[in-house]
């Protein structure tokens, strides 16, 4: 073999390359973020009434977006059943920090009557101390808004007689 004749790649080593970082770039551009790096600040809330939270939903403080939920676990009773309460998981953005223990969640309407939701947060007043990542905000520190439909609901046939005797 000759010293000074160079290795060079063959045209199929070429193109098996230029698929895989071809591959790789969709990935990256399609999923926004980078595989095996960490989720950064995450905080967990327990909601009474997850209502119709979903992953990918924004967390808002001020009206300023500044996370998104990124998972939503439902409680199940003993007996298997279902119900209504549910671990929401947010992914937070360092700007937003620092949220302290006596942070307040609640479940708020994105658009009136379109029924997707955003979580509102409320930081915390700068005496409490500072949440660590993974901390779970309890159930007595969140809230949910009330829907339309609920609303309506209450005004049946029943109660608008009793309130209309009431006026009287």
């Amino acid at each position: 073999m000759n010293p000074n004749h160079s290795r060079r790649i063959s045209n199929f080593q070429i193109g098996l390359i230029a698929i895989v970082l071809t591959f790789i770039g969709f990935y990256l551009a399609f999923t926004k973020s980078i595989p095996f790096a960490g989720h950064g600040y995450q905080l967990k809330a327990v909601f009474a009434d997850a209502q119709n939270i979903r992953a990918k939903s924004p967390v808002r403080i001020s009206g300023v977006e500044v996370g998104e939920v990124s998972d939503v676990q439902h409680e199940v009773d003993p007996n298997g059943q279902g119900q209504n309460a549910a671990v929401v998981t947010m992914d937070i953005k360092d700007n937003a920090l620092p949220i302290r223990q006596d942070a307040t969640l609640q479940l708020r309407p994105r658009l009136f009557l379109e029924g997707n939701l955003f979580v509102d947060l409320h930081p915390g007043s700068p005496s409490a101390p500072e949440l660590d990542s993974g901390s779970v905000v309890p159930e007595n520190q969140t809230s949910e808004s009330v829907q339309v439909d609920h609303v309506l609901s209450s005004l049946d046939a029943p109660v608008r007689q009793h309130h209309q005797i009431f006026l009287k």
